[in-house]
C-alpha cells in the first residue's frame, strides 16, 4: 500500500501553538480514520498509476460571510472587526502588518479558531472544523512536506490523485521542467520537511496540492513568499484556474503586487473591506 501522509499544518508568527496543534491533531485523526475505516479515502490500496474510482466532485461552492469578525489570543488586542462576503468563484485578499492576526483570521475562517467577536458563515451556517478538507482547503505558509514521494505529497490533498492529475497540477504551477529533471519523476523522494527542494519549489508544490483539492474554498497563507517573477506568474495562473472552476480563494499576503488577482481586500490595519 502506498503511504498516505497525514495532513499537518504549521503556523507562523504569533499564532498560539495550542490552536494549531489541536487542528493538526484533528486533521491527522481524520486521515487515520480514512486509512483504516470502512469508508477509506478513494485511491487507497490501488496500484500506483491506476485510474481513480471517482473523479473530483462538482460540490457547489458556498457563499462565505464574515460578520463583525475579530480575532485574538491571550495577551494580544483583538483585530478590527471585519465584514466581508465571498461569492462563489470570488477572490479576497487579507493584508496587514506582521503579527496583526492575518493567519489567525485564516484559521478562524477554516473553523480552527473561535472568533473573538462575530461569526464566519458558510451558506448561512457557522463554519466548523469539519469543513476543513471538505468545504475548505487550508494551506498555511509552513504547511508540511513529508519525507515521501512527490506524488504522495500531492495526495495529501486528495487520496485518489492520479499521476496524470499530478503532472497537470505541477505544470499549472510552473513545475513541469522541475519534475522532468527529477531522477524518478513523481516517485522521487522529497526530504523530510521538504529539505531537498528550494523555497520557491516548496511554495509551488503547496499550490499544486491546493489545486488538486476537491474543497471549493481555498484559504492560502503567503503564497508569494520565496517566489521569483516566474513563480508569481504561476501563482496568478493557479488562482485563475481555481476561480475558473467556480472555486473561491482567500489569500493572506505581504506582497501587494499580487492583489490584482483578487476582487476585494481586507486590511486588518483598519476597519472593513475595500475594493
Amino acid at each position: 500500500m502506498s503511504l498516505l501522509p497525514l495532513a499537518a499544518f504549521e503556523a507562523v508568527g504569533a499564532v498560539p501553538g495550542a490552536v494549531v496543534n489541536a487542528f493538526r491533531a484533528r486533521s491527522s485523526a481524520l486521515r487515520i480514520a480514512e486509512l483504516v475505516g470502512e469508508d477509506a479515502a478513494p485511491g487507497l490500496g490501488r496500484e500506483r498509476g491506476a485510474a481513480p474510482e471517482t473523479q473530483p466532485s462538482s460540490r457547489a461552492t458556498p457563499v462565505v460571510e464574515l460578520r463583525g469578525v475579530s480575532v485574538s489570543w491571550p495577551g494580544v488586542a483583538p483585530t478590527v472587526p471585519v465584514d466581508a462576503r465571498l461569492e462563489p468563484g470570488g477572490a479576497l485578499g487579507i493584508v496587514g502588518r506582521s503579527g496583526v492576526g492575518k493567519t489567525t483570521l485564516l484559521l478562524t475562517m477554516a473553523g480552527a479558531h473561535e472568533p473573538t467577536t462575530g461569526e464566519v458563515l458558510i451558506d448561512g451556517r457557522p463554519v466548523t472544523p469539519a469543513d476543513t478538507g471538505t468545504t475548505v482547503a487550508l494551506t498555511l505558509e509552513d504547511a508540511h512536506l513529508f519525507g515521501t514521494t512527490v506524488l504522495e505529497n500531492l495526495r495529501v490533498a486528495r487520496g485518489d490523485v492520479t499521476e496524470e492529475e499530478a503532472r497537470d497540477a505541477l505544470d499549472a504551477v510552473g513545475l513541469g521542467p522541475w519534475l522532468a529533471s527529477l531522477p524518478e519523476g513523481l516517485e522521487t523522494l522529497v526530504g523530510t520537511g521538504g529539505g531537498t527542494v528550494s523555497g520557491g519549489e516548496r511554495r509551488r508544490l503547496l499550490l499544486a496540492r491546493a489545486l488538486l483539492s476537491r474543497a471549493p474554498v481555498h484559504l492560502i497563507d503567503e503564497p508569494a513568499e520565496h517566489l521569483d517573477a516566474d513563480g508569481v506568474d504561476a501563482l496568478r495562473s493557479a488562482v485563475r484556474a481555481m476561480r475558473a472552476r467556480g472555486h473561491s480563494v482567500v489569500i493572506v499576503t505581504h506582497d501587494l503586487a499580487i492583489l490584482d488577482i483578487v476582487d476585494a481586500v481586507i486590511s486588518l490595519d483598519r476597519e472593513g473591506a475595500h475594493d
